[in-house]
């Protein structure tokens, strides 16, 4: 089979990435930090100084095509979730004893995205095509304004603007396999843009600085020629299908990133006489249970979720943006779970979360090309339905390390393995792209196809947690799934033309998940706090053996997202 070298050396890259940002550290503070630590600087701190620094994070995106034949019946819009790490450097001046910072700010990351969706479909009488975006690098070149608070002036908030540039390729390419000789339009690129963003900085140390950022880019629009297609001029007659020529149109891209990310200033004290300090050479005596703390809660997840799994013609992956067959899923879910934190002497922790819930709302699509079938001649067909319900279940454990803390924040590096099962029911069918609305749905009100997925994820990334004010707490946890598993299994109810109704599916991908807290500490010991939790995987080396057959037969390339905020309260317990 043919793989995706590229894409396999971002993934490469990304996990190079996080062990770098742990091995270059410690080398450059090494001779620092065997000291123990005195008391706190009371002079002002001041932000001037250049630095360098890494950073991990996840973003989603989407790419819109334009329609140069009119009003789609559904699509036009790729979904483009992503995982991301790489470098920033700048330059930051403080004016003379005045909390105002102004900078300048370079920064570069390696990307790994894949997206796709439907373009095109503007009638059920043409065949409409695959549009997949992929991206690969982004970089921006910023001003940085900001403003110094909090004791000595050690944090800082900023807001931050400027150009933007994305390496990445964008492909429309018509379904089905009559017209796989049609060549697709591949439109690989540099694009500029522009960014804004804001963000937030606390200084640990004399050297060293811990943020979290968010960033907005846009990418603006570009031409670009849809493939050439065909038409069926009488629906369901296979004589009448004529080709047609491509039309220039135009396609946008944006992209919403979180970043956490650790600085090191250049030319400043070697710290002596400051507290913090970033992972011990020798860390200090500790007796079996001192220095340990505990954490457990409980939490309530409001979440949407967006499955989708593209049937393409072969085994062979070269082949896999030209479909037959795609299914999409959107689901609503309520949740509860249960989660907690060890931390330990010498800066270990242990984390993870474990909870399920119910499916309560949702729609589907199943979306068909066979223009040229004997029997059921069909250009485009898309059944609407208007109800999923299911189940979801899912757990995480983390292992980490913290490599640099204080009383106000921490940044640490951990690997983990994650679990996330789904399971869904679709009712109530609807034929939304041909003249009759029962076409291909059978009776109505009843079930009419079901997906079981569950994922096995390897997880590597960073958690960090910064006081922003008096008993407020934000934290950032940003993994990278350099390596996940599917299991799945498609049912379809109503068929009676195959062997079996069942097609089991299975294969690996890749995926980022991103989670942000803000906690408030109501006492020492009890917190509650809010917030927003984002997953997606995606797995293009699928396979699937369709409905009865004892071999794999098709590739089944998969996307799942799960997104949502979420309440929840925690009690901690110290161990001395």
């Amino acid at each position: 089979m043919i793989r995706n070298t590229g894409a396999m050396g971002v993934r490469k890259s990304m996990i190079c990435l996080s062990t770098a940002l742990v091995a270059s550290c410690g080398a450059a503070e090494a001779s620092d930090l065997a000291r123990p630590s005195p008391a706190p600087l009371n002079a002002a701190w001041s932000w001037t100084g250049f630095y360098l620094g890494a950073h991990l994070g996840a973003g989603f995106g989407t790419a819109k095509v334009d329609n140069p034949y009119g009003p789609s019946i559904y699509g036009d819009t790729i979904r483009v979730p992503k995982a991301l790490g790489g470098l920033q450097a700048g330059y930051n001046w403080q004016l003379p004893g005045s909390p105002w910072v102004l900078g300048v700010e370079v920064d570069a990351s390696a990307i790994d995205a894949d997206g796709t969706d439907t373009c095109l479909a503007y009638s059920g009488q043409f065949v409409s095509a695959n549009c997949r975006a992929r991206e690969h690098a982004m970089g921006t070149l910023t001003g940085r304004f900001g403003q110094a608070f909090g004791p000595q002036g050690r944090s800082l908030v900023y807001v931050k603007g400027g150009a933007a540039f994305l390496v990445g390729d964008l492909t429309i390419t018509t379904n089905a396999s009559d017209y796989i000789n049609q060549p697709a339009t591949d439109f690989s690129a540099t694009r500029w843009g522009w960014t804004v963003g804001a963000g937030i900085e606390h200084a640990l140390s004399s050297r060293w600085a811990v943020r979290a950022e968010y960033d907005y880019a846009n990418f603006g629009s570009r031409g670009i020629n849809s493939p050439n297609g065909g038409f069926q001029q009488t629906p369901g007659d296979i004589n009448s299908l004529i080709d047609t020529v491509g039309s220039p149109t135009r396609a946008r891209q944006d992209a919403h990133l979180v970043k956490l990310g650790l600085n090191y200033y250049f030319g400043r004290p070697d710290g002596s006489s400051e507290s913090g300090g970033f992972l011990p050479v020798k860390a200090p005596a500790v007796t079996r249970w001192s220095t340990w703390q505990i954490d457990v809660g409980a939490r309530y997840w409001y979440s949407h979720g967006r499955y989708q799994n593209d049937l393409t013609l072969s085994t062979i992956t070269a082949q896999q943006n030209h479909l037959v067959s795609r299914l999409t899923y959107e689901s609503e879910g309520h949740s509860g779970e249960a989660f907690w934190r060890i931390d330990g002497p010498h800066k270990l922790f242990v984390k993870g979360f474990a909870g399920g819930g119910g499916l309560v709302a949702g729609k589907m699509t199943d979306e068909d090309w066979f223009p040229t079938d004997p029997t059921t001649a069909t250009a485009y067909s898309n059944t609407y339905h208007t109800k999923v319900t299911g189940t979801i279940a899912y757990a995480t454990l983390d292992g980490g390390i913290d490599l640099i803390s204080d009383a106000s924040a921490k940044l640490g590096v951990f690997v983990g393995y994650n679990f996330y099962r789904d399971r869904k029911d679709a009712f109530n069918c609807s034929q939304i792209a041909q003249p009759d609305p029962e076409a291909f749905c059978g009776p109505p009100n009843r079930l009419s196809i079901s997906q079981y997925e569950d994922w096995h994820s390897l997880r590597i990334g960073a958690n960090g947690s910064l006081m922003i004010a008096p008993g407020a707490k934000l934290s950032i946890d940003a993994a990278y799934l350099p390596y996940t598993h599917i299991s799945a299994l498609d049912i379809h109810h109503n068929r009676t033309d195959v062997g079996s109704k069942d097609s089991p599916a299975w294969g690996v991908g890749q995926g980022v998940q991103l989670e942000a807290i803000l906690s408030y500490d109501v006492t020492p010991t009890f917190n509650v706090g809010v917030g927003g939790r984002y997953w997606a995987m995606w797995a293009t080396d699928v396979e699937t053996a369709g409905f009865g057959s004892p071999v794999a037969t098709q590739l089944l390339p998969i996307r799942v997202e799960r997104y949502g905020t979420f309440l929840q309260a925690s009690y901690k317990f110290n161990v001395n």
